[in-house]
């Protein structure tokens, strides 16, 4: 079956090394987009951090879409409108805070109306690298007291941080005491947690069904743990050869690196 949809993340598999989009990863989706075929960014990163991707590869120019917060906000490029939000509760924030400071590690959180990062703590370079990796996103810090206050109501989501070795530790624990939100590692020093229910294949299976695209007419390609469900449940999955071990032993195709153009050389490769 032909593929009307490309389905990608960011980090890892788009970007190269310096978090740009190399030259012919950009040519090559312009020109499948010029084609007919739909570009969907998918990332744990806020809204703001895969904007000017998305300007980049011109999804509003082509009606692309942006899954941000692995998939937790699905957004409609054409004219910028959501088309599915899910949150987390600031009263869970309180929860989350404490156990983050019982284990040691630092937390975050997003406002995203403001295109902000807050934290309540300060010279941390894990929270420092989600500010430098999202477009130098502004960064607020408050006083331990004021960041559960601050924080909006509804929360796309929370990311906890921290050396990899302490990291592995912590993410059991909190998915044990947490098993009403989703918590896995996008990277071994970051932790993710998201309303119940949301990754990469739900969002794309929801947004599927409203553009009336089945899985078996997606491509999706990824790298890390976050971008398993979705390379899994696509008609084709493409992982890059820098991906975890468990993303390529699913894939049904291992391109190369994204510092090697991955993406582009997939997109010749497989025909897409």
């Amino acid at each position: 079956m032909a593929i009307k949809l490309v389905a990608l993340d960011l980090d890892g598999t788009l970007t190269d090394s310096q978090k740009l989009i190399p030259a012919a990863n950009k040519q090559s989706l312009i020109d499948i987009q010029n084609r007919g075929i739909k570009v969907v960014l998918a990332s744990g990163r806020p809204t703001y951090g895969i904007r000017h991707l998305a300007d980049e590869l011109k999804l509003s120019e082509y009606g692309g879409y942006i899954l941000a917060y692995n998939g937790g906000y699905i957004i409609d490029c054409k004219d910028n409108t959501p088309i599915s939000k899910m949150y987390i509760s600031s009263e869970m924030l309180g929860e989350l805070t404490d156990a983050a400071n019982e284990m040691g590690v630092a937390i975050i959180t997003y406002d995203d109306e403001r295109d902000t990062i807050l934290s309540a703590v300060e010279g941390n370079k894990w929270v420092e690298h989600e500010a430098w990796l999202n477009n130098n996103m502004t960064l607020k810090i408050v006083s331990v007291q004021e960041f559960v206050a601050t924080a909006p109501a509804q929360l796309p989501k929370c990311l906890m941080v921290g050396e990899p070795d302490l990291m592995a530790q912590v993410e059991p624990q909190i998915q044990k005491r947490f098993s009403q939100l989703d918590v896995y590692r996008s990277s071994p020093f970051f932790l993710e947690i998201v309303p119940k229910g949301i990754d990469k294949a739900a969002s794309l299976d929801m947004l599927g069904r409203k553009i009336g695209i089945t899985a078996a007419e997606i491509a999706a390609f990824g790298d890390g743990y976050n971008d398993i469900s979705m390379v899994k449940y696509a008609g084709l999955g493409v992982a890059m050869q820098n991906g975890c071990d468990e993303i390529k032993a699913i894939a049904d195709y291992v391109s190369l690196s994204n510092d090697e153009c991955g993406v582009a050389h997939a997109i010749e490769a497989l025909k897409i």
